[in-house]
């Protein structure tokens, strides 16, 4: 599981670190019981669903490494 590190201000920061063929869906409705991983809670909360996230086993050709 990807290693994850959330704080908590006026705005939640969550920094995830994934390894290379990782994929990881993300909470967005910020009701998940396991947050910053989705847990399926944004089927009971109007508004955003997840986002997923993958990590290419390799860099693409031409690619800087940075997003």
């Amino acid at each position: 599981m990807a290693d994850h590190e959330t704080t908590w201000g006026d705005h939640p920061r969550t920094t995830v670190r994934l390894r290379p063929g990782e994929r990881v869906t993300l909470c967005r409705c910020f009701q998940s019981k396991n947050f910053p991983f989705c847990d399926g809670s944004h089927r009971e909360v109007a508004g955003r669903g997840p986002v997923t996230v993958v990590v290419l086993q390799e860099e693409p050709s031409g690619s800087r490494g940075v997003i």
